[in-house]
């Protein structure tokens, strides 16, 4: 079922663009395959939200220990991390489709494997085991769209499709597993997993193309070993700093894992044969657009925290409840993806990612007045305009990152830009969460009246443990310390809106600075090119040369 080896034509990048599709196999039914990947990604998304909810079911049956509890919650992101860069390198040199059936199969039976652990150390294990089975198959999905989609046009359409399903997954993650845990018992959240995974990888033996790279460099074993203990090592200490603060152990495996990275770099800058394409961050396209992705994440990661605690302790809605309150910012991706489907081609990667980057920032503007009975309308404004921004600029990013690769090392563009991804996530948690949690902590300073100081104490841990004390409290003085607590955590919640705010409104003033005006636009290509009519010739590459060698040098051809 392998099909056959697909080859590009055209080796310097641009090669494949366009063109005639007869030669692509799979082209045909690219749609189909599109289909696929979608199916697949949006399970591996579901992954990273669904357990919030069977937590408290979870610790009930299984009683892990606080420390097995984090590691249950933290493993998955953090293996996935990690291996992300490695595992796409690895998708094009063994072939893609090859390797996406495996990530279903690890992924699968992991998912089988959780469903069913009779321990805390078996459900840190499986958990393990999916993030590599999701690391396997996220760089897969979007090399192969790469590889499939010649088509700058189409391509970004189908891009827009990946980035609403990476959203919709993550959305509807706490809806789903408030759902199975209802009716079902907590390892049904993991078990709807295996179906899905059966079905996808029957539908990719049959539909998906092989390909890789037909002449692969020499792997870098040394390159791979500092990208998987480097990032998993930053993103412990970014995991651990959000909810510990900066303790001894934060401050070592952080300096570490720059060390790390920082060794990675010196050698992709200096190997022949490097894990990744260092030169692919010579385009400022591509490099402004991997920035972009960890701010937008940053933005949404943050704010799903924020967002959640504010309706559950102080709005009182159930875990199900909070995550049918998220549907604006799935909606609103929806809407915004594919209309930059349209915006990119036409006009270029920055005015796209600058009205992404600008809606995000604009929507937390308006979270900064939140108070603690704010009512839903503003909170659904603010999702609605922070997925069409999200839409708009992973879109656009995605289209200029993977147009920058060429088709043959697509999986290690790929795996940049899923690192990425769980970067500005954790960065979001850890550095949003760990700012709200200092001015909660500094506006519950004063004492309440009828609270004794020890009690006191352990209310400015948190708004959830705020909220316990006051419960335990008799009559007035818990009522004060509710109210205090929700007024604390509103305020928190907008000064750190705000800084958010500025920070995304910044990074699209830099779009706008550090992007050329035709990069990504297509324009009609020159007759007798031996491309269709409807295709054209990508300026992304042709500008970033201009800018790197100070003269215009020719586009390649497909």
């Amino acid at each position: 079922m392998d099909g056959v080896v697909h080859e590009q034509q055209g080796a310097g990048r641009g090669g494949g663009e366009g063109g005639d599709e007869g030669g692509i196999p799979g082209a045909k039914n690219r749609w189909a395959v599109l289909g696929v990947l979608s199916l697949s990604l949006l399970v591996v998304a579901l992954d990273l939200t669904v357990l919030n909810v069977a937590l408290p079911t979870l610790s009930t049956e299984l009683r892990p220990s606080s420390v097995q509890l984090l590691w249950i919650v933290d493993v998955y992101s953090l293996v996935v991390a990690g291996l992300l860069i490695s595992c796409g390198t690895l998708g094009d040199r063994l072939g893609r489709k090859r390797f996406l059936c495996l990530g279903f199969l690890v992924f699968g039976g992991a998912s089988a494997a959780a469903a069913w652990a009779t321990g805390p150390a078996m459900l840190i294990t499986a958990r393990a085991l999916l993030g590599i089975g999701a690391a396997i198959i996220m760089p897969s999905t979007l090399s192969i769209i790469r590889n499939v989609f010649t088509d700058r046009k189409e391509r970004t359409v189908a891009l827009a499709v990946w980035a609403t399903m990476s959203a919709a997954g993550a959305a509807v993650g706490p809806v789903v597993g408030g759902v199975m845990i209802e009716h079902f018992w907590w390892g049904s959240v993991f078990l709807i997993n295996v179906p899905i995974m059966v079905i996808a990888l029957i539908a990719a033996l049959t539909l998906v193309p092989e390909s890789r790279h037909p002449n692969p460099p020499r792997w870098d074993t040394v390159g791979a070993l500092l990208s998987v203990t480097g990032l998993i090592s930053l993103v412990y200490a970014i995991q651990h700093g959000g909810a510990k603060g900066l303790e001894a152990q934060t401050i070592i495996t952080g300096v570490l894992g720059l060390v790390l990275l920082t060794a990675l770099v010196v050698r992709v800058l200096r190997i022949r044969d490097p894990l990744f394409d260092p030169t692919l961050f010579r385009d400022r396209a591509f490099s402004v657009a991997v920035a972009s992705v960890v701010l937008a994440m940053f933005g949404m990661g943050g704010l799903m925290l924020l967002l959640t605690q504010h309706w559950q302790f102080i709005g009182g809605a159930s875990p199900m409840e909070s995550g049918l309150q998220l549907l604006p910012l799935l909606l609103a991706t929806m809407i915004g993806a594919p209309i930059m489907s349209v915006i990119v081609p036409r006009y270029g990667t920055r005015y796209a990612m600058m009205i992404g980057m600008g809606l995000i920032g604009a929507a937390f503007f308006v979270l900064m007045n939140v108070e603690p009975d704010t009512e839903y309308w503003v909170f659904a404004i603010a999702l609605a305009g922070i997925g069409a921004g999200a839409g708009c600029a992973m879109t656009a990013a995605s289209d200029a990152i993977m147009s920058t690769a060429d088709a043959d090392t697509a999986g290690g563009a790929a795996g940049i830009e899923e690192t990425s991804y769980e970067l500005g996530n954790g960065l979001s948690v850890a550095i949003m969460g760990s700012v709200a949690s200092a001015l909660f902590r500094s506006e519950m300073d004063d004492p309440v009246a009828g609270v004794d100081p020890k009690a006191m104490d352990a209310a400015r841990e948190g708004l959830a443990d705020a909220v316990g004390v006051a419960g335990a409290l008799p009559g007035s003085a818990g009522e004060e310390l509710k109210r205090r607590a929700d007024q604390a955590f509103a305020d928190a919640f907008g000064v750190t809106s705000l800084c958010t705010g500025i920070i995304l409104v910044l990074m699209a003033i830099a779009v706008f600075l550090f992007i050329p005006p035709s990069a990504g636009r297509i324009t009609p290509a020159a007759k007798g090119g031996g491309a269709a009519p409807e295709d054209g010739v990508d300026l992304v590459k042709q500008e970033s040369r201009e800018s790197a060698n100070g003269r215009p040098s020719p586009v390649d051809r497909p």
